[in-house]
């Protein structure tokens, strides 16, 4: 007997070992035991238990492969809540309307991983200069928004440059809320280069959440301009 020969029968050896000392590691394991337990029929009858085994083994594999799926989508939820909540805070130190302007154009479009943030109120431009709290013409929140309340997806090129300005040619996915300023009707709308980053049925808890947040930091300053 070689010296692989003898590797391959203490491999055999404590394998056989783990097995009669943990009898449930098999039958814990569906696929696996399926595997085990299968036999093959060389009569012609048709073997049910196979049958039903080879569909629990594809039932199985649908079953984990959802579990990752899960396990993904929530690992990135939990990144996406930790961004947001980071871009609040940093928006929270602001201590006025110029420096939350200041704040949302370079944190807020970092802390996101966006290429543009605007937060646009009908018939009030607030800030001199500004670069991301902006005035827009009566009316804009509707023609952009319609009846939604958010609307996620490609940038509508009709739009765009009202928008963003001189990025609008260079964006092509946008996430845009509705905002009301006591009265006032505004939008924040958020812009990337990504074209899959913000898509059509995506959540948007958190989302509004943030639109929630900037539009109450936003009013408390509004009319003190």
């Amino acid at each position: 007997m070689t010296m692989s020969d003898n590797t391959a029968q203490s491999d055999t050896d404590m394998i056989r070992e783990f097995l009669i000392s943990n009898p449930d590691f098999v039958r814990e394991d569906a696929e696996l035991f399926s595997l085990i337990v299968e036999t093959d029929r060389d009569d012609g009858a048709i073997d049910l238990g196979a049958a039903a085994r080879d569909k629990l083994r594809h039932e199985i594999r649908q079953l984990k492969s959802l579990n990752e799926s899960i396990v993904e989508t929530a690992r990135a939820n939990l990144a996406t809540q930790s961004q947001i909540h980071m871009a609040v805070l940093a928006l929270l130190e602001a201590e006025s309307l110029a420096g939350l302007d200041k704040k949302m154009s370079n944190r807020l479009t970092g802390a996101l991983g966006v290429d543009v943030c605007r937060v646009l109120i009908e018939g009030h431009a607030p800030v001199q200069a500004a670069e991301s709290i902006l005035g827009a013409a009566s009316g804009f929140v509707g023609d952009v928004l319609g009846d939604h309340v958010e609307l996620l997806g490609p940038v509508d090129p009709a739009n765009a440059h009202a928008l963003y300005g001189q990025q609008g040619a260079r964006v092509s996915s946008q996430a845009i809320v509705r905002l009301d300023f006591n009265g006032q009707d505004g939008l924040m709308a958020l812009a990337a280069r990504d074209a899959h980053l913000f898509q059509s049925g995506q959540g948007t808890e958190l989302l509004n959440f943030l639109a929630r947040a900037v539009e109450r930091m936003v009013v408390q300053w509004l009319h003190q301009t």
